[in-house]
């Protein structure tokens, strides 16, 4: 046994058992309870069914997820993966009885700690085949996701099935990532300021499509990566930023800022996956959206007076001017309370940090302030 880092936990003995098992769901249904019961993260690293060829029988191999190596990268660095050569193995094969199948544990260490919980897991919230009848016979019905996956949990309390992976099977693409070789070793080079954006319905797909930009220190601009998303949820973000996360090939590294839209699922993956970058708010687009919402309270007159003022609390330099223009602001629309409001309400009171010159200015943003002139 090759020599394990300080970290080990060893699951040999919950995986020993004298059982034989019938069919390979049967082993899988027994796999899973297993790892349910001791919190372990198992994947199906191999399945092979005997053809009657050189080498092929009936078999199946478990192995951790974080099994297998690192990539290296061309300079020489290795990606930010979450595998770190976990040598946890069990194979299952026919006894040479006839008795079913048996269970060999290769080896029950894992040279990691061991998640608090498993849900969301590829392996634990696998469907078997009664539960996938079960979502096709409810989906035709077209009772709604969200209850679909309250009765599979109704049947069975252990369920740890999220909605997105009762689509799993399905041989449609449902989301996409991809980046340029170059655009990661630029990307590693220049990871101080991301801006992130979306297209609408300018494709076939009619589908988003999610953009990451990054700038140089000559403050030219390159495309990171590029994705499509089934729909733009808190938890599609959240797999995007993942895919990005593995680009970095230093574990603690992360973008300072990340320049975004107002849009709220975005901003909850990004507190989520990079908790310690600094997420702005697009100045252009809450700009129009105030000037919209000013042309609908305020009367024609007062219209250019109350986006100047507007303009001048955006740009304050400090926390005192700030104050002096937020003050000037609210006295010009004293008659204008529904406008007044919305300004305060939706943009100063929980975002000011993100785009009033005041806070920003001490952040190194390399004068990105808006995602407009990086749309495609």
């Amino acid at each position: 046994m090759e020599n394990l880092p300080q970290i080990c936990v060893d699951t040999t003995d919950a995986f020993i058992t004298t059982e034989r098992f019938g069919t390979r769901e049967e082993i899988i249904r027994w796999i899973k309870e297993v790892v349910i019961n001791n919190k372990v993260n198992v994947i199906i690293s191999r399945s092979d069914t005997e053809t009657g060829k050189r080498g092929r029988s009936n078999k199946l191999i478990f192995g951790c997820d974080k099994g297998g190596k690192q990539k290296s990268t061309d300079i020489g660095t290795q990606s930010a993966s979450k595998k770190c050569g976990c040598p946890f193995k069990i194979k299952s094969t026919p006894a040479k009885d006839g008795s079913g199948w048996k269970i060999d544990v290769k080896c029950g260490l894992h040279n990691h700690g061991l998640p608090d919980r498993l849900e969301g897991h590829s392996f634990i919230g696998r469907l078997t085949t009664n539960e996938k009848q079960h979502v096709a016979d409810l989906t035709k019905r077209h009772v709604p996701p969200r209850h679909i996956l309250l009765s599979l949990q109704d049947r069975d309390p252990e369920n740890v099935t999220r909605i997105t992976q009762k689509k799993d099977d399905s041989e449609v693409v449902r989301k996409i990532f991809w980046a340029h070789p170059d655009s990661v070793k630029l990307l590693n080079i220049f990871p101080i300021v991301l801006v992130m954006d979306s297209t609408y319905k300018t494709n076939k797909y009619r589908q988003p499509l999610f953009e990451i930009v990054g700038m140089k220190s000559t403050e030219l601009t390159f495309a990171v990566a590029f994705a499509y998303m089934e729909s733009e949820q808190t938890e599609n973000f959240c797999w995007v930023l993942e895919k990005l996360k593995e680009l970095f090939v230093k574990k603690d590294m992360c973008p300072q800022v990340i320049l975004t839209d107002r849009d709220l699922a975005l901003m909850k993956a990004i507190e989520i996956m990079f908790p310690r970058s600094i997420n702005l708010l697009c100045r252009f687009h809450i700009n129009k959206n105030v000037g919209a919402k000013c042309k609908q309270h305020v009367v024609n007159d007062l219209q250019k007076t109350i986006d100047t003022l507007w303009m001048e609390v955006v740009w304050a330099s400090d926390e005192v001017e700030y104050g002096q223009r937020l003050h000037q602001l609210e006295q010009a629309c004293v008659d204008y309370i529904g406008f007044i409001n919305y300004v305060k309400d939706t943009w100063l009171t929980p975002h000011r940090h993100r785009f009033v010159g005041a806070w920003i200015n001490r952040v190194l943003h390399l004068g990105n302030t808006t995602t407009n002139q990086y749309v495609l």
